[in-house]
C-alpha cells in the first residue's frame, strides 16, 4: 500500500481538477479546440479587405470592403441616362434573359440490328 501522504496528494488532485463526464464536452473556458469545432458568432467582422471600386463614370478608388474581392463594380443607374442610351441597354438586358432556342443537331444513326442481333438471342 501506498503511504498515507500518497493518498492524500491523490485525493487533493482528484478534487482540485474538474472532470468532463462526457466525452463529447469540452471546458467550459474558450482554447483553440474551441474556435475550430464551432464558427464564430458575430454580427460584423472585423476584418476588413482591401478592394478596388469602379464607380458610375469609370473612376476608380481603393476601399476596405468585408469580403475578399478584387473589383467591385457599382451599378449603372438608367434613370441618369439619356433615352436612347437607355432604350439600347434595355434592349441588351431583355436579350440577355431571352431564352435561347438552341436546335440538337440530328446525329445520323447507322446502327444495324442485324449485325448484333446474335448477342441478345438465345441458340
Amino acid at each position: 500500500m501506498g503511504s498515507p501522504l500518497g493518498l492524500l496528494w491523490q485525493k487533493a488532485m482528484k478534487t482540485a481538477v474538474p472532470v468532463c463526464r462526457c466525452l463529447h464536452m469540452s471546458p467550459p473556458w474558450a482554447n483553440s479546440s474551441r474556435a475550430s469545432l464551432c464558427r464564430l458568432r458575430r454580427q460584423v467582422y472585423a476584418r476588413l479587405y482591401p478592394v478596388l471600386l469602379v464607380k458610375q463614370d469609370g473612376s476608380t478608388i481603393h476601399i476596405h470592403y468585408r469580403e475578399p474581392r478584387r473589383l467591385l463594380v457599382m451599378p449603372l443607374d438608367l434613370d441618369s441616362l439619356p433615352p436612347e442610351e437607355r432604350r439600347v441597354r434595355l434592349r441588351r438586358r431583355e436579350a440577355q434573359l431571352r431564352p435561347k432556342e438552341e436546335k440538337d443537331p440530328e446525329l445520323p444513326d447507322d446502327f444495324d440490328v442485324e449485325r448484333y442481333k446474335r448477342f441478345w438471342t438465345k441458340k
